[in-house]
């Protein structure tokens, strides 16, 4: 994930730019480890809801006019930037040139791997008050040493930039910025550089390139489906000289990119009543409310057809037994394929076709209880296809004691790995037999 980051900064900085005679004066921050939130509270902003959002959104801006939907999105408000620690991160990533790729993050784990963070803080004078912007981007010689399994994640050195401020402009409705932390990467045979927000090394202190900055505007993606806080936003390399800038017109195709921001939090909206003292009072409507744990649990449900197994799991799961076509047959071993069940010994699944086995263990008839999970703790293992065995996964049914109830292994052919089975796959072997719900 961190090579990946490091993938976009790099194709988006590329450009081919006229040295300014400007000095600058540097300034460089001790790097620094990262400081990370408790993943309890990152995984209660990133929920599953989240990364349903952020498809949708995703798919919409793939193959649209990026600049016409940028310039279309609505202007985002001061106090949302800086809502609760105003730690924003890049979920998604578009390039004017289709070519260089475009991506978005699917689960939290790809989320708690990014250590690039764009922090907002400051007090808002109005709905669109300037406030104060430090960004924090991994150095890519320690991130590589992670990625090769030299150090763990809390390792890898963080460069923490001074902060600038944002500012929002009325013209375009966008809060800009202008990051002057580019590092300048490699220079080409044509007379292109390549410049990153990523410090190549940490000894000897990289200096920062000073004769272009990275140009960014933000607006809110608003839709009615959406409840999470998003920000499109242009990110475009520029001369750092005013003059030059206006000079060269228009950046050069691919110069510029876009990306969606988020602090994975649901958007709060705040409502003023006016009393007859002419006094205001508001009251906040929040989407999700401050203590979690006076939530009562949220319902089961089921998950979106096309939505990774091996993603679904990462949040709270069961699997119920359909009672009535299971009551005879869950003390047996029985094999599921094509929507059907047959008992193992006369099973006539067909070759090459997806199929599950369900061996039972002890006590298995807790399982056909009407709140099964509530004694049950269930568990998935995963096997990639190899020279002796196919794709296939494993769940496994135990008692909150340790007895082991059963396990249920689902054989993919023909898929190369498990990440990539879907669920309409797997309910498409086992139809209403069985009943794989998540908590959202």
């Amino acid at each position: 994930m961190l090579n990946k980051h490091r993938l976009w900064r790099t194709a988006i900085l590329a450009a081919l730019m006229v040295s300014g005679n400007l000095a600058f004066a540097q300034r460089e921050s001790a790097i620094q480890p990262p400081v990370e939130s408790s993943q309890t509270a990152n995984q209660q902003q990133y929920g599953r809801r989240f990364f349903l959002q952020l498809r949708s959104v995703f798919g919409r801006f793939r193959d649209a006019d990026l600049q016409r939907v940028f310039e279309s999105a609505q202007p985002i408000q001061c106090s949302e930037l800086i809502n609760e620690k105003g730690e924003w991160r890049t979920v998604a990533f578009f390039n004017e040139r289709r070519e260089l790729g475009d991506w978005y993050r699917s689960n939290f784990d790809e989320v708690k791997t990014d250590l690039s963070v764009y922090s907002f803080k400051g007090v808002c004078r109005g709905e669109h008050g300037p406030v104060q912007l430090t960004t924090k981007f991994p150095v890519t010689e320690s991130a590589d040493a992670y990625e090769h399994g030299k150090i763990p994640l809390d390792q890898v050195e963080v460069n923490v930039n001074a902060p600038v401020s944002a500012f929002y402009d009325p013209r375009s409705q966008a809060y800009t910025w202008d990051l002057p932390y580019l590092f300048l990467i490699k220079q080409q045979e044509d007379g292109g550089r390549i410049y990153s927000l990523q410090p190549p090394t940490l000894v000897g202190r990289a200096k920062y390139a000073t004769d272009v900055v990275d140009h960014w505007e933000c607006k809110s993606v608003s839709d009615a489906a959406v409840t999470y806080q998003f920000l499109i936003c242009r990110s475009t390399t520029v001369p750092r000289d005013h003059g030059m800038r206006e000079q060269s017109g228009q950046p050069a195709f691919g110069a510029s990119a876009y990306l969606i921001l988020s602090d994975g939090r649901e958007a709060s909206s705040s409502v003023k009543l006016s009393f007859g003292d002419d006094s205001g009072k508001t009251i906040e409507d929040a989407s999700v409310p401050a203590t979690v744990e006076s939530e009562p649990p949220a319902a089961w449900e089921k998950p979106e057809s096309d939505e990774k197994i091996v993603d679904l799991v990462r949040n709270e799961f069961r699997i119920r037994f359909a009672a009535e076509a299971w009551n005879s047959k869950v003390g047996s071993a029985q094999v599921l394929s094509a929507q059907h069940m047959t008992s193992l010994e006369s099973s006539d699944a067909t070759p090459g076709a997806d199929y599950c086995i369900w061996l039972p263990g002890s006590a298995v008839r807790t399982l056909l209880s009407e709140a099964p999970d509530n004694g049950v703790v269930f568990a998935l293992n995963v096997h990639d296809q190899d020279s002796q065995s196919s794709t296939s996964m494993t769940f496994e049914f135990n008692t909150r004691t340790g007895t082991h109830l059963g396990s249920l292994k689902c054989v993919f052919p023909h898929a190369t790995s498990a990440t990539s089975v879907a669920f309409n796959r797997w309910t498409s072997t086992v139809g209403s037999l069985l009943t794989f719900e998540i908590r959202p």
